[in-house]
């Protein structure tokens, strides 16, 4: 492109970022005559702002504050666009006009290589701290492992999507919906979906339909500081240990951190930050991917325990103990409205061609939206994934994965679960695993065991669909 005609265009575009909407729609009416193909990422950009700036009421989330005003900086006059998506389709090969355009146009551009104007992070940058300033205030840290180019807006922010922080837990009984009476509301259904865990031998139980609204819980259980996060888009719960650095000697100088959601998306992964530093963590990975922790400590990797993705009757049959969240989290949010309900996830989770904004299509081992269970190594750059398909009908998966044979198989709550394995092959039997040898393994939460006292530990992974696994490290293996 001439550089008269470059340096034009840069001219334009800097002017959609004036606190003038008069000036916007002249400045849109003008690229559609004169611009090409890399002003498609700025005007991108816009219309995912501008659409949802102007119907809130149908593209807000949470979806529980829909019912209420917008942020402020949404509501401004100037944050308008006027006629932003007739300039895409000026400019671009496609027209979408259905109600979510947006999305559509998002999901298109995610599968362009267009080159943006010079100056295109810079641009970027002045538009989030300027037009959604929540966002760009964590946004703008260095240094950053990630392209600004590759990074969405998840039409949210950490004003408004709000961790659980501190919740209560109660006797699983007592919230139970299949008995009656009791001080707390019998919320839990036997088919609801809920993520079990345990920590130091005592489980929980939290349902997905809660936790969906805030995408992540903050708490201190059995003494151990945990942060349950959750991605919407990858189906993808992790129970994170908040405490970093520190000594081997013990956890006393470990800084605890406070995790919440940017409002970002990194290859239609959620990007976390904690309140502590605002560095940027990649959820499904957790490792720090922009500000302080990734200066300090590029290396550094996020401990996890095991997360069961499961149903409460099922959860409940092999934990009869299990605390439960207490649905009175003191939020004042209607947690029912989650409860089966897709709202606008619908056109993504029940359409197989459809793939989140920022994931690029690949043609791979396995479906896009494949759920999966994945291992990773200890510098979490390499992982193995397991595909829930291949372990029905009491099938086994074994392998090697991260160094180590394991085996991967279907447990009593129906959830996938991955231990070393025993002498192989293996047959999974109706009293547990039996191995290539004939000896009879008891599988337990944290390990198989022999009748003779052997034990084989549990392998801690994590649940996901496949394109979480693929694109956020370096290698990924399927293992069938």
């Amino acid at each position: 492109m001439p550089q008269q005609s470059s340096e034009r265009l840069g001219d334009i575009v800097d002017r959609l970022l004036v606190r003038d909407a008069d000036e916007h729609a002249a400045a849109i009416e003008e690229l559609a005559e004169v611009g090409n193909e890399r002003v498609v990422p700025h005007l991108l950009e816009l219309v995912v702002i501008d659409s949802i700036a102007n119907d809130w009421g149908r593209f807000g989330f949470p979806e529980v504050l829909r019912e209420h005003s917008p942020p402020r900086y949404l509501e401004l006059p100037e944050v308008r666009w006027p006629g932003v998506r007739d300039a895409l389709a000026a400019l671009a090969e496609p027209d979408f006009d259905s109600p979510h355009a947006w999305v559509e146009w998002e999901s298109w551009y995610s599968q362009q290589e267009i080159e943006p104007l010079a100056g295109f992070d810079e641009w970027k940058l002045r538009l989030y701290t300027s037009y959604l300033p929540p966002v760009g205030g964590l946004l703008d840290a260095e240094p950053r492992s990630f392209d600004l180019q590759d990074i969405r807006w998840g039409n949210c922010d950490r004003s408004f999507l709000a961790a659980l922080n501190g919740p209560d837990f109660v006797p699983g009984e007592a919230v139970d919906a299949s008995a009656e009476g009791g001080n707390y509301e019998r919320y839990l259904k036997d088919d609801d979906t809920v993520f079990g865990f345990e920590l130091d031998g005592v489980a929980y139980a939290v349902p997905r339909w809660v936790l969906f609204p805030h995408e992540l819980m903050n708490a201190e259980l059995e003494g151990v500081p945990v942060s349950l996060t959750y991605c919407t888009l990858c189906n993808a719960p992790i129970l994170y240990d908040r405490r970093v650095g520190g000594s081997d000697a013990g956890d006393g100088d470990r800084e605890v951190l406070t995790f919440g959601s940017s409002g970002m998306l990194a290859s239609g992964n959620k990007v976390m930050y904690d309140e502590e530093t605002e560095t940027l963590w990649d959820q499904h990975a957790g490792v720090p991917i922009a500000g302080d922790y990734l200066a300090e400590d590029p290396d550094l990797v996020l401990d996890f325990h095991p997360v069961t993705q499961t149903t409460w009757g099922e959860w409940k049959d092999g934990y009869p103990d299990t605390l439960a969240l207490d649905i009175d989290t003191g939020y004042d949010f209607d947690y029912s409205h989650y409860d089966g309900e897709l709202g606008i996830f619908r056109h993504y989770w029940e359409n197989e061609d459809v793939v989140q904004p920022g994931v690029r299509r690949e043609e791979g081992e396995l479906p896009e939206k494949a759920e999966v269970y994945g291992l990773v190594g200890d510098d979490a750059s390499e992982v193995w994934a397991v595909p829930r398909d291949a372990l029905a009908d009491m099938n086994v998966v074994s392998g090697e994965a991260a160094g180590r044979e394991v085996v991967a198989f279907l447990d009593a709550t129906d959830d996938v679960a991955v231990y070393e394995a025993p002498p192989t092959p293996v047959e999974l039997v109706a009293d547990g695993l039996r191995d290539a040898e004939g000896d009879l393994w008891a599988v337990g939460r944290d390990e198989l065991r022999s009748q003779d006292g052997e034990t084989r530990s549990r392998v801690v992974g994590r649940h996901g669909l496949w394109f979480a696994f693929r694109t956020h490290y370096d290698e990924a293996h399927v293992l069938r």
